[in-house]
């Protein structure tokens, strides 16, 4: 396999075959090394993300537990991404390679749609007057496993047997996968088994985004205290604003995805592998440069400073007690040491 940094990214057509074509060939070089490196500053992203929410307690509820398996679908897209750039040789890992991006992608969208529908669950039952039991915290995560990570599995099954039919049994003819470095399946299984399934999640989590707005308006206006409802209208909203970022993201990289694949645009394919590279690093901004998440990192720095001050300055109230009743120096008392002997 050619290596990453320095192959060409195929699928990129010559412009030209005059003596212009090394230049040509350049550009994409460059291009095909700014989509590793940006592929490569989202998987530390993500993975920075991902130990964020494992570290603090408060992050480890139903909510940020469903968004750590969408951060580690995300990361796996990113990955198998990278894997394709410079090109696929073997036929069998090809094939292989443009099947588990097609499952990891829908994974992706599966756990966006989970998400949605957990905080429409909780703005519905008022979460913070009626919090839910451990039990039913695992009842509802195992829901969200199966659909999220199970789903994608059907409708995978359900690409290859349309990638079969389609080649007459010759699964394995890569021609055109390889034409796409790998990264999408041919065009009926692209169509029926990740754009429309796609088009389809992408749709019910915004339904439920927008069920989630109604419902969190409804509730801030039936507070009577002003302080309380501004507090929960600046929280819900930021909630939804969130998930509607990730979800907006998301449906875009899917949508340049479509239009490179099936209507052929350069444009189009160079934007979504722009897009593709750097989702990554920007999910993982957004959930994790948010003030909810700010205010763990500051209470934690907080709690860990007045573990230490208070020892460091008892002691040094102790000492400077002690000195200044055993003298009776000016200097002492001034807190001016005498200098030095030259």
């Amino acid at each position: 396999m050619d290596t990453l940094y320095t192959a060409r990214l195929h699928g990129f057509p010559n412009l030209s075959r005059n003596s212009l074509e090394p230049t040509v060939l350049t550009e994409e070089s460059v291009l095909s090394l700014l989509i590793v490196l940006g592929s490569s500053i989202s998987l530390v992203g993500l993975v920075f993300a991902f130990i964020t929410y494992s570290l603090f307690s408060d992050l480890r509820n139903l909510s940020g537990t469903t968004l750590m398996n969408l951060l580690a679908a995300l990361f796996m897209t990113q990955l198998l991404y990278v894997v394709g750039v410079g090109g696929v040789p073997d036929a069998e890992l090809c094939i292989a390679l443009a099947f588990s991006l097609q499952y990891v992608r829908l994974c992706v969208l599966c756990w966006m749609l989970t998400m949605a529908h957990h905080m429409h669950s909780q703005f519905r039952i008022s979460l913070h007057l009626n919090p839910i039991t451990d039990n039913a915290i695992g009842k509802h995560f195992c829901r969200y496993s199966v659909f999220a990570w199970g789903v994608p599995g059907i409708l995978l099954g359900a690409s290859i047997m349309v990638q079969y039919h389609d080649k007459a049994g010759k699964l394995l003819d890569t021609a055109s996968l390889k034409s796409q470095n790998c990264w999408f399946l041919d065009r009926n299984a692209f169509i029926y088994g990740l754009l429309v399934p796609s088009t389809i999640f992408i749709s019910v989590t915004l339904y439920y985004l927008v069920r989630s707005a109604l419902v969190a308006r409804y509730v801030i206006s039936m507070q009577v205290d002003r302080k309380l409802r501004d507090k929960m209208r600046r929280k819900r909203m930021l909630h939804i604003a969130l998930f509607a970022k990730i979800t907006v993201l998301l449906g875009l990289v899917v949508t340049l995805g479509a239009l490179s694949k099936l209507a052929k645009s350069e444009t189009a394919w160079i934007a979504y592998h722009v897009g593709q590279g750097l989702q990554g690093i920007f999910v993982a901004m957004l959930v994790t440069c948010n003030c909810q998440v700010l205010k763990l990192y500051t209470r934690s720095m907080k709690s860990r400073a007045s573990r230490h001050i208070p020892v460091y300055a008892s002691m040094g109230r102790a000492s400077s007690t002690a000195g200044v009743s055993k003298s009776t120096s000016l200097q002492l008392l001034t807190w001016e040491p005498a200098p030095d002997p030259v």
